[in-house]
């Protein structure tokens, strides 16, 4: 980890094949200690016997329950097994107690020892097996692509050692680049392609199998072209996505079998700002759903404006009813987050590197600003760079957003801001990213681990976060990815 300040070029070595990062050795102003994460297991030491079998087994019966736990243990094959699962290491307590000749087992070990030892082991054994710990275990993540990639691809985490299995592709599908689930975690969703010109945009809709992989629902044109994010509502029956190139947003109802209907609403944007490349028309680069599921905001990078919408759920209409300055020029807001509460927003500037505060009126859903911190201590911005992505941890004490080095130099990086209870924000430091061009990345669900996507590296790496400071270090990297990751999403 870097200090906060703007990442020199020199920090990482470029690659040579034009998406490989060397690691580096943290400098002598590291903020933070290194840990090592290798696991060690437990031990129980004493005489082998038959309730080592029996444990044996119920582990066994474990691992045969893991391939149908998926999204939380659904299905038959799971309950059954977890029972199973259960009653064997509830055996194995109750054998061990009902030994005759524990005593001559061991010089140092009598009956009630042997007991108590067992009895122990059995206990974690059963909370092991529980359900609760199964699936804080196991999370299903997918990945959104650019082009050229095949489409939606998934895997499963492991949160408590941090590791992926095998990346599998999920569903074959036309630029999928961003992806949202519903609130049933039933039901996924993408940013799609495919239509004629000039609205080529369109949004698909997939049922979340078992096993992980997805069946194909339907598709709608979503009436605009560079259709670049979207939004499902607290109640699963609305859908918003914004239209990169073509400056609208839309929106769509969503049925009860998880299709979507045709387009209910549309509108664009006017205007333009300072900068003569970027923002000469509007461009909203995402729609986020505020916590009380009643106003809807879009961030335009071209207009350096935060477009605000109220929603209906039951029918997915958007109306406009505002929008929100963000001020400075050439600022490019591109994403934003919430508080869990509401009354806080987050927005990502992707042209000026750096994060824009505002209090929510939850009354009528207008933002007030409160001021902009920078990615870099100077609050100078090197050339070549932008930001991508903004992320809030699940306790809300850490900001976490990625930035791009555009130039191919390396200095790819997460920064990590701590957040006060008021909602104010400070930026505590800068870590190289370990992937060349982090578009995206996510924090799964345990909140101890954050996975982010190299779109031109075709990389994944993955850090684990300090659950006291908030801190990112670097567990896995390299780790390789069949096409171009651009949005990585967990289900809950």
């Amino acid at each position: 980890m870097l200090t906060a300040a703007a990442l020199p070029a020199g920090d990482r070595t470029k690659p040579t094949n034009g998406c490989r990062l060397s690691q580096q050795t943290p400098p002598a102003t590291f903020p933070y200690k290194t840990t090592n994460l290798s696991e060690t297991p437990l031990d129980f030491k004493g005489p082998i016997s038959t309730v080592g079998i029996f444990q044996l087994l119920g582990v066994v019966a474990q691992l045969v329950r893991a391939p149908a736990c998926h999204a939380g243990g659904r299905g038959f094959k799971s309950r059954l097994s977890r029972h199973l699962s259960l009653l064997i290491a509830t055996i194995s307590g109750l054998f061990c107690y009902r030994r005759s000749d524990l005593d001559s087992l061991s010089p140092q070990y009598n009956s009630t020892t042997m007991f108590t030892k067992y009895l122990c082991s059995t206990v974690f054994l059963v909370l092991t097996l529980t359900p609760g710990a199964a699936s804080a275990k196991q999370t299903q993540v997918y990945f959104g692509t650019d082009r050229g990639s095949e489409g939606i691809y998934s895997a499963q985490f492991e949160s408590a050692t941090g590791t992926l299995s095998s990346i599998t592709l999920a569903v074959a599908v036309e630029f999928p680049g961003f992806l949202a689930t519903h609130p049933n975690q039933q039901f996924l969703y993408s940013t799609s392609a495919g239509f004629e010109k000039p609205n080529t945009g369109a949004v698909a809709a997939f049922r979340i199998q078992a096993d992980g992989s997805l069946t194909f629902l339907n598709k709608q044109p979503s009436l605009g072209s560079s259709a670049c994010h979207l939004s499902v509502d607290a109640t699963g029956r609305a859908l918003v996505v914004a239209n990169y190139a073509s400056g609208n947003v839309s929106s769509f109802q969503i049925r009860e079998d998880g299709t979507l209907t045709t387009l209910v609403s549309n509108h664009h944007h006017s205007g333009s700002a300072q900068d003569p490349k970027r923002q000469r028309e509007p461009h909203p680069h995402s729609a986020f759903i505020h916590p009380n599921n009643r106003y809807v905001y879009v961030p335009d990078l071209g207009i350096d404006k935060v477009m605000i919408y109220t929603l209906d759920p039951a029918h997915a209409t958007l109306t406009p009813c505002g929008a929100a300055e963000v001020p400075g020029g050439s600022q490019g807001p591109r994403h934003m987050k919430f508080s869990s509460d509401g009354k806080f927003a987050y927005v990502l500037n992707e042209l000026s590197l750096s994060i824009a505060s505002y209090s929510v009126n939850l009354e009528n859903g207008q933002l007030e600003y409160i001021d902009t911190q920078s990615v870099f201590t100077n609050g100078i911005a090197p050339e070549g760079m932008s930001c991508a992505e903004i992320r809030i941890h699940p306790s809300e004490q850490w900001l976490y957003a990625s930035i791009r080095d555009l130039a191919g130099q390396g200095r790819d990086a997460l920064s990590t801001f701590q957040r006060a209870v008021d909602g104010s924000i400070k930026l505590i430091a800068n870590t190289p990213a370990a992937v060349y061009i982090p578009r995206n990345f996510n924090i799964d669900p345990s909140g101890k681990w954050l996975i982010v996507g190299g779109q031109r590296s075709s990389t994944l790496a993955i850090f684990s976060i300090h659950q006291d400071t908030g801190a990112l270090t670097l567990k896995s990297a390299d780790i390789p990815f069949e096409g171009k990751p651009m949005c990585v999403e967990f289900l809950q």
